[in-house]
């Protein structure tokens, strides 16, 4: 399992979703978090720029004025979720990652 987690202090450049999609690209991530990305709105057209195919899910908490936002995305062969809890300051998800063939994240 490989995970990126990265603090990019706002994703509104199309340079940042670029260096973001090399990273997870590079390191062949099943996971990236993705904190402080100033945004209050996600689409799945925007999470496929960055994830690079169409095989992930997503979960963002919108940001709060100039502050917050958080993305989790993750490989949909490698992660099943079963349960999420959300806040404006944090993303559970709880599922079975099928790789590894153990419950958690």
């Amino acid at each position: 399992m490989k995970i990126v987690s990265w603090n990019i202090r706002g994703l509104g450049t199309n340079g940042k979703v670029e260096v973001i999609n090399r990273l997870v690209k590079i390191q062949g991530a099943n996971v990236c978090f993705l904190q402080e990305t100033k945004l209050v709105n996600v689409s799945e057209v925007f999470v496929r720029r960055i994830w690079g195919d169409d095989n992930f899910d997503f979960r963002f908490v919108a940001a709060v004025g100039r502050s917050g936002g958080l993305i989790t995305i993750w490989d949909k062969s490698s992660f099943i979720m079963k349960k999420e809890y959300r806040s404006n300051r944090f993303i559970v998800l709880e599922g079975i990652w099928c790789v590894e063939g153990w419950e958690g994240f």
